[in-house]
């Protein structure tokens, strides 16, 4: 995949959301839509970071950092050679669309904060809304291997 992949996306006003990340051409279930690179590991989690270990949080650069989370996303995540992830299209996405992920595939644990601004689906329910563990297992299943790599390893081996 080339590193031009960012003239296929656009960052731009998503509403409520503030910025978001969209599509400027069709991309079919598998292929690669933002390739996201780590620009530096930081000491702890904020609003920007995405998790890419147990206790590891990093910053990515843009458009990666401006795709908004989704119950029903459009992107799942694979790990890359730089340091972040891959968001992968899972279905098929339309021209002028916004790209989306469900942050509970990067995400050990969810901060208060974001329980807030982001409440769970009827599915998900509130009380175990708290990031990957909370993902019920026919929602997991949906996403496939599009899942942070470290959260595929069993609970254990941390």
């Amino acid at each position: 995949m080339s590193l031009d992949t960012i003239s296929d996306v656009e960052v731009r006003p998503a509403g409520q959301k503030g910025l978001g990340v969209f599509a400027t051409r069709n991309f079919r279930p598998g292929e690669t839509v933002v390739v996201g690179r780590r620009v530096c590991v930081l000491p702890h989690r904020t609003i920007y970071s995405i998790q890419v270990d147990w206790n590891v949080h990093v910053e990515i650069d843009e458009p990666a950092v401006r795709i908004n989370h989704a119950y029903e996303p459009n992107t799942g995540v694979r790990d890359n050679q730089w340091g972040a992830y891959d968001f992968i299209a899972l279905r098929e996405i339309e021209a002028g669309e916004e790209i989306t992920f469900d942050y509970e595939t990067t995400e050990s644990e969810f901060t208060e904060d974001f329980q807030r601004c982001c409440p769970p689906r009827l599915e998900r329910n509130a009380d175990t809304h708290r990031g990957f563990q909370s993902i019920p297992p026919e929602v997991r299943a949906k996403y496939g291997e599009f899942i942070a790599n470290y959260l595929k390893a069993p609970s254990d081996a941390r």
